[in-house]
């Protein structure tokens, strides 16, 4: 039976609810009325639940000063806890028990743009289809992910990707500054005069120093913005000619490229899907500019023409559906090898085959990388800002036992693109990464001093789900 106890007034009319055994009883008079706490998983989805965290309670929080009376709780109690935002962050590091604790920020989801519109003021519970629904009604752009159901705290502090990164760099880059919830239960200021070597330390590794109730978002003025899109489709025999046009291709800071491989048998190889974007919604510039992959002779092209941005993600409104199981495995690469990725695409067929999961898929999402060179990670522990392609495999199912075989298409996949990544030490971004990879490829040159950072704001690893720096 559901069990769930909300916060009232009158704190008796609450304790009557609450079984006198049950430990999180303490709790409730901590928060505020309009927190809530209960054993009902559902009530904080995850949008995948492979390796997802199953905690014994939610908390649903109010106020930012809930989320520090929650962690000062889970220290005395010696409760693990995580916050949770969008529900989007999969790894194979959660680890939470049965009583422990799940503390979801969805309450803390307001969205303030400033008078002069150079900032927003944006909870740790918002969306990015709340974030921009408020830059649009104020006539500013912000530094969005593209799915609407994605929380921005997580997106940012993980780095970020967003189609305007090209113009104005990786959304961790707009962050001025953030509240913050020490490993203490200290609700504190992290901002260039105030902690500035967290400030340095969240953007890029966040939820290994605390969890933020609040970020202050740059914005930049532009009203009435529109994008030019279209999707194209090209046989499996394209690959090489495709592969090729997208290692040559310029990308100007307005187009952005997502694009990548499904099966649907009998086959006989994998059909390639690319997703086109182009900023400003010029349709003659955007056509001229996408032209070579015109030219390599798509088989289905469907051209969705110039739209407001703000309705931009809701073309993919159907991934942001919770549940299933999701795993993920990411490379970042600085070209793409042909022999590899005929092998990937052979790796991809054979899952589906064997497994009817039709729906499994390797994407990638290509942006310019011109401003993420120019801004550079000396105010960001976010290393990798010469990745070129962002690939991922993401075998898509419901059944649990085949978790098996997904883990070794992705160990697979993920060995094979190593191999010709064309770097010399590998790249994982780590809001798509598995939860299995060395620290150093997620954290890069910016391990050593995280590491000493943690020792100062974590000693005892109270922020330990969410790839652990140990």
């Amino acid at each position: 039976m559901k069990t769930f106890w909300r916060l009232l007034p009158i704190f008796s009319a609450i304790t009557s609810r609450v079984e006198a055994a049950d430990p999180i009883k303490d709790l409730v008079p901590r928060l505020s009325t309009g927190a809530w706490i209960t054993t009902d998983l559902s009530s904080a989805p995850r949008w995948s639940d492979y390796a997802a965290p199953k905690p014994g309670y939610i908390v649903h929080v109010a106020e930012e000063l809930d989320v520090a009376e929650t962690v000062k709780y889970c220290n005395e109690n010696n409760l693990d806890f995580l916050a949770q935002a969008g529900g989007h962050g999969g790894a194979t590091t959660f680890h939470l028990g049965a009583k422990d604790i799940i503390i979801n920020l969805r309450g803390l989801n307001s969205t303030v743009v400033s008078e002069d519109k150079s900032e927003m003021l944006v909870g740790g519970g918002a969306t990015n289809s709340e974030y921009v629904a408020a830059a649009t009604n104020n006539g500013v752009i912000v530094l969005n992910g593209g799915c609407n159901c994605v929380g921005v705290s997580g997106l940012t502090l993980g780095g970020g990707l967003s189609y305007w990164m090209n113009e104005f760099g990786m959304p961790v880059d707009n962050l001025i500054s953030a509240n913050l919830v020490t490993a203490k239960g200290e609700l504190i200021e992290v901002s260039e005069q105030k902690n500035k070597d967290l400030l340095w330390a969240i953007k890029g590794a966040g939820p290994n120093f605390g969890i933020v109730t609040s970020l202050r978002m740059k914005v930049h003025p532009r009203e009435n913005v529109k994008v030019w899109a279209a999707q194209l489709v090209f046989s499996g025999d394209k690959l090489e000619e495709f592969l090729n046009t997208m290692n040559e291709l310029k990308l100007s800071q307005k187009m952005v490229v997502n694009w990548g491989l499904t099966y649907v048998s009998p086959g006989p190889s994998s059909t390639i899907f690319a997703g086109l974007a182009y900023l400003d919604g010029d349709a003659d510039a955007a056509e001229a500019a996408f032209q070579p992959l015109f030219d390599i002779g798509p088989d289905q092209t469907m051209l969705i023409g110039v739209m407001d941005y703000a309705r931009m993600n809701d073309a993919v409104d159907a991934f942001c559906e919770d549940g299933g199981r999701k795993p993920t495995w990411l490379v970042g690469l600085k070209s793409l090898d042909y022999p590899t990725w005929q092998q990937v695409s052979d790796q991809l067929a054979t899952f589906v085959e064997t497994t009817n999961q039709t729906a499994s898929r390797v994407l990638v999402e290509t942006y310019s990388t011109d401003a993420l060179r120019e801004i550079g990670s000396d105010g960001a522990s976010y290393p990798h800002r010469d990745i070129n392609f962002y690939a991922f495999v993401q075998p898509i199912y419901a059944d649990s036992s085949l978790d098996d075989a997904a883990d070794k298409l992705g160990a697979k996949v993920r060995d094979l693109w190593r191999e010709t990544d064309g770097f010399d030490t590998p790249r994982t971004y780590i809001n798509f990464a598995h939860g299995d990879e060395d620290l150093e490829d997620i954290y890069g040159e910016s391990l050593p001093r995280l590491r000493e950072l943690k020792k100062r704001w974590d000693p005892s690893n109270r922020f330990n789900q969410w790839f652990p720096i140990v």
